[in-house]
This record gives C-alpha cells, sequence and structure tokens, in this order.
C-alpha cells in the first residue's frame, strides 16, 4: 500500500512543473496518436482482406471458371484475362540431399550452384585468387554452400511441368497453380 502512495507522489511531482495549457496539449497529441493507430489497425486489417480476396479471385475463382470454359484467354470490359502458371518452390534442408542426389542422377545438375567464400585480412588480397587447395595449405577454412538459385528452381519445376516431365513437386517444395493475370489491351 505505501508503494502505491509513493508511486502516486513520485507521478504528481513529476507533473508539477506542467502548466495545464501543456499537458492538454499533451492530452490532445496522445488521442491523436492513439486514433492514427486505430486508423492504421483498421486499414491494415482491410487490406489484408482484400489482399485474400484478389488472391482468391486470382488463383481459384477465374481460373477454375475459364478452365470450365475451356478458355486460355478472354476479353472483359477492354481488358485481357489470361491463365498463368503460377510457381513456387523451395528445397528444405531435410530433402536438400535426397533433391541435389535425384538432379545429378538425371543429369539436371547443371542448376546446382557450389559457392566457397573465405575471408581475409589486411594485405591479403592478392591470397584471396588462389583455389580452394591452396587456401587450405594456408590454413585457411573455406565455408562451402551447395545450392540451387529460388528463380532457377522455380524455372526448372516450370519447365518440368509444362513439359510433362517427371517431377517430384514435395521434394523441391514446390507448389503450382494456376492463376489468372489481368492486362490491358493495347
Amino acid at each position: 500500500m505505501i508503494e502505491i502512495f509513493e508511486d502516486m507522489f513520485d507521478e504528481a511531482e513529476s507533473l508539477a512543473g506542467v502548466d495545464t495549457d501543456t499537458g492538454k496539449e499533451l492530452s490532445v497529441l496522445v488521442r491523436r496518436l492513439r486514433d492514427k493507430e486505430e486508423q492504421i489497425e483498421s486499414a491494415e486489417m482491410h487490406l489484408k482482406s482484400l489482399v485474400s480476396e484478389k488472391h482468391t479471385l486470382t488463383t481459384e475463382s477465374i481460373p477454375a471458371l475459364m478452365d470450365e470454359m475451356g478458355m486460355e484467354s478472354v476479353g472483359v470490359d477492354g481488358l485481357t484475362v489470361e491463365r498463368k502458371l503460377i510457381v513456387h518452390a523451395s528445397i528444405t534442408q531435410a530433402n536438400k540431399e535426397r533433391a541435389f542426389s535425384w538432379l545429378r542422377e538425371n543429369n539436371l545438375d547443371d542448376i546446382i550452384k557450389n559457392d566457397i567464400t573465405c575471408s581475409f585480412g589486411k594485405g591479403q588480397d592478392n591470397l584471396a585468387g588462389d583455389v580452394v587447395g591452396m587456401l587450405r595449405e594456408k590454413g585457411f577454412d573455406p565455408k562451402t554452400k551447395t545450392h540451387v538459385h529460388a528463380s532457377t528452381l522455380k524455372a526448372f519445376v516450370r519447365e518440368r511441368v509444362t513439359e510433362g516431365k517427371e517431377i517430384d513437386l514435395d521434394m523441391f517444395g514446390a507448389y503450382v497453380n494456376n492463376a489468372a493475370q489481368i492486362k490491358r489491351k493495347t
């Protein structure tokens, strides 16, 4: 109980030097800030709702109806609506070894990249040009990374799917979907 009174006195003391006009101005500004935060939160929720509805129209409703109608493209109100193949892919760490093995076994390993990184100190610029073996001989420990660039992976998956070639979408973390794309007629 004593702590509560001490807190009240401390707060009262901190406000002792504030005149009423300045205090009112501060209150008005704090209320305006709270109002802006609430407006932003409401606008962000509305934007999320609009984005979600756009996604549903783009990836589900319009492509499904165009499929049903057997259409790849259609003109509506001066716009051209085309079906577009959407591809997302990302090899997870858990699938990396299996995916890379599959790529190598199927002679598709040209999309696999090997990065080698090594940090050098002051005055070691010439040494940076040496090969990895020379770096290890000199006591450096180069870091290596084997990966497939995200854009390359997406293009690879798109190509395999569109050409009807074998591909394990789960192994490559791939998601393929048709979507509607609107273009203005020129």
